[in-house]
């Protein structure tokens, strides 16, 4: 078994969460679950002021809303004149139905203790999906993680799929890669992952590779899940 590690524990709360299917592009907007790891990296790099990728830190985290439900939004419409100019359309802004988390709160475990620094003094407002899902930093501390072999799982994102377990099973990129001026960004590999409901506050027992007791956590039997990054 491996030995205990040293992690940040971070603790963020927001009013919204949102997190894109990757399989809807019109109609009604659907949210996963749970954020997928892409989008972790991309608020820890807010906070940090520079890219931060999978090489950089493994990240472990609980994810919970108090409900999620679908929200309206106004959109700008365009269309494209005879002279291929863009301009609004005639018949104005138009309304678009989204599934939105509500009071999400993020518990966020990374093993690079060099990013306490940026979630103490974040250089840029971190959020949780859009610009718009503004996220507030409650606590950062230092904590022990124990590797065990099972325990009782929290809302979160894993790489198995376990029965008796309220969630969806979803294809996400684990990191884009935007290093490559004038690029689109670049996919990392896909995995597939079974994303836990975050309304729940029950915890599942589960067995599985990379659980760790931190060492403040509120019951002995508490486990985080800490990601293994898909090799390439």
């Amino acid at each position: 078994m491996a030995d205990r590690i040293q992690a940040a524990h971070v603790r963020m709360e927001g009013l919204t969460a949102f997190f894109k299917h990757p399989l809807t592009i019109s109609g009604t907007q659907l949210t996963l679950p749970c954020p997928p790891y892409s989008t972790i990296l991309g608020l820890i790099s807010t906070c940090a002021g520079k890219v931060i990728s999978y090489k950089d830190t493994r990240i472990g985290y609980e994810f919970r809303c108090m409900s999620t439900d679908v929200e309206l939004e106004k959109t700008d419409r365009l269309v494209l004149d005879d002279k291929g100019n863009l301009k609004e359309h005639r018949e104005g802004q138009g309304i678009l139905k989204r599934h939105v988390h509500f009071k999400p709160q993020l518990d966020l475990y990374l093993t690079n203790l060099d990013l306490v620094a940026a979630f103490r003094n974040p250089i840029n407002t971190p959020t949780l999906g859009r610009s718009q899902d503004i996220m507030w930093i409650t606590d950062v501390k230092v904590v022990e993680l124990t590797p065990v072999e099972s325990g009782n799982l929290g809302p979160t994102m894993i790489p198995v799929v376990k029965e008796n377990i309220p969630s969806l099973i979803v294809r996400c990129p684990e990191w884009f890669d935007n290093s490559t001026q004038k690029r689109t960004r670049i996919t990392g590999p896909i995995g597939r992952y079974q994303a836990m409901l975050p309304t729940t506050e029950s915890r599942f027992k589960v067995t599985l590779e990379e659980l760790y007791h931190p060492s403040d956590g509120s019951d002995p039997d508490d486990v985080i899940y800490l990601h293994k990054w898909i090799k390439t």
